[in-house]
């Protein structure tokens, strides 16, 4: 009898010896590593807010599997709204050593819709809101159609960052990227900022800028917060998010409507194409920044910001323009001679006069308002010209001299010259008798022919002011752009 009992006291402390290595086993193995709701992570209902809270370290991320948004703690914690009512399966995932675990699927339970953020601001503006808590939907596309024609902005696509030193890659790197509208003028290392963007090119002046073609549609439906694209026949669908305090837009699943020919020459990053940053929103008219990485493979970190009209937005007809060359042709060949020399401001670069079919009149004008040499190199320099100050002190030496019988040394070079209709037009033909090279600029005038600029305003085609020149403005045409490059001549 004592022989029975020592055996089955032997297989029963075999199996409790078993059990304690299989939990032994089960606390330190794969198991342990999942994800476990009320132990790991936790979460509360506060009407449409959902504070997701977890004590796991290292990445975390919080995943509605409806739509497949994934939404990151910041300090153990993450905020997200659940705009309408019902049930929305969760998982939440960590990552240990490369490996994802993810926790059992948990319901989050929305008893109430609240829809009151689609009915103004940004919301309102981005999606349309909603009637009666059916999504009104809006849809958007590129400012620019298959004929070249723009109706709300002066182009499809304008440039935000600015270059310092001597290499224009060197950058204030995505300087207006958290700045908000209501923040400008804004001060970046001592530089006042007035606007977002350094160059606001117009089409179809800037045709390089990308074909003109139909690039497609993103329609917003901010009830359910889904999007979809329309491109070259192609549809894609995902989610977006969009924070009205920062202005930053997340979509996934899809790609903004855009110029094939940046995103294959891949000068943005993938998660540059998901996360977003709205520059502009009204009820017709939108800007969207993408931080730009690369340019012909060398990184360049500038912002790219696309403008969006709304698809069937009514707007104006828009004025179409059309570009006339502004000779001073009061000039005569007496009024020339004399001894000139380069100004102070020793030169520009002067658009066209731009007449509407509509009765707008925008008169030839200095782009850059400068009003004296010191501000001259500060610009250039940091559009990242080198030498450009030297460069201005070697012009200051040449002299350009104009006879009464038809004669002109200019630089040293002896010619002949003739005026008629603000053109000077000379017997040999310019080469290097007004030239500026430097760096990637090469401001020079070539040939027989300049002409004498009428311009009596500097500044933008919105804001301009008088300017009244000392000397003259002499130029020519700058490569296929409505301008001329031009040079201030002063005489002695």
């Amino acid at each position: 009898m004592k022989r029975i009992e020592f055996k089955l006291l032997f297989v029963f402390l075999s199996a409790f010896m078993l059990m304690l290595s299989s939990c032994e086993k089960d606390e330190n193995g794969e198991e342990s590593k999942i994800p476990v709701l009320n132990k790991d992570f936790s979460y509360t209902v506060d009407e449409n807010d959902v504070t997701f809270t977890t004590s796991l370290v290292g990445t975390v991320i919080f995943k509605d599997c409806t739509t497949g948004t994934e939404y990151q703690p910041v300090d153990g914690s993450v905020v997200v709204n659940l705009p309408v009512a019902g049930t929305y399966p969760f998982i939440c995932n960590t990552i240990i050593e490369g490996i994802a675990y993810n926790s059992d699927t948990f319901d989050v339970v929305i008893t109430q819709s609240d829809l009151t953020y689609l009915e103004s601001g940004l919301w309102l503006y981005l999606t349309g809101g909603h009637t009666a808590g059916v999504a009104n939907e809006k849809t958007w596309r590129l400012d620019m159609n298959a004929a070249g024609k723009c109706v709300y902005f002066a182009g499809p696509l304008y440039y935000s960052g600015y270059s310092v030193g001597d290499d224009r890659r060197e950058e204030w790197v995505y300087w207006a990227w958290n700045v908000l509208p209501e923040q400008l003028p804004y001060t970046v290392n001592g530089q006042e900022m007035t606007s977002f963007f350094n160059w606001e090119p117009d089409y179809p002046g800037n045709t390089w800028i990308m074909p003109a073609q139909d690039y497609g549609t993103i329609t917003f439906d901010g009830v359910a917060k889904t999007v979809s694209t329309a491109v070259f026949g192609v549809t894609e669908n995902g989610t977006f998010n969009l924070d009205p305090e920062t202005w930053k837009l997340t979509i996934t699943g899809v790609t903004l409507p855009i110029d094939t020919g940046r995103l294959n020459e891949g000068q943005y990053e993938e998660t540059n194409l998901q996360n977003l940053r709205i520059f502009s929103l009204s009820d017709s008219a939108m800007q969207i920044g993408i931080k730009r990485s690369y340019e012909g493979g060398d990184e360049s970190k500038w912002v790219n910001v696309y403008n969006f009209v709304c698809d069937d937005y009514d707007y104006p007809v828009p004025e179409e323009f059309t570009f006339e060359e502004a000779p001073k042709t009061s000039v005569t060949a007496t009024d020339l001679v004399g001894t000139w020399k380069i100004g102070d401001v020793p030169m520009g670069w002067i658009g066209y006069t731009k007449v509407g079919d509509q009765g707008t009149t925008i008169p030839a004008r200095l782009f850059e308002k400068w009003d004296d040499r010191t501000e001259v190199v500060a610009t250039l320099s940091s559009w990242g010209l080198d030498k450009i100050d030297s460069v201005f002190t070697a012009n200051d030496a040449f002299t350009y001299v104009f006879n009464g019988d038809g004669s002109c040394t200019l630089n040293g070079v002896a010619n002949n010259y003739s005026v008629s209709n603000g053109i000077i037009t000379f017997t040999t033909a310019l080469t290097t008798e007004f030239s500026m090279v430097t760096s990637w600029l090469n401001h020079t005038l070539t040939g027989t022919a300049v002409t004498i600029i009428d311009v009596n305003n500097y500044g933008s085609e919105e804001e301009y002011e008088a300017y009244t020149p000392e000397g003259i403005w002499i130029g020519q045409k700058n490569g296929d752009k409505n301008e001329y490059s031009g040079f201030h001549l002063v005489k002695q």
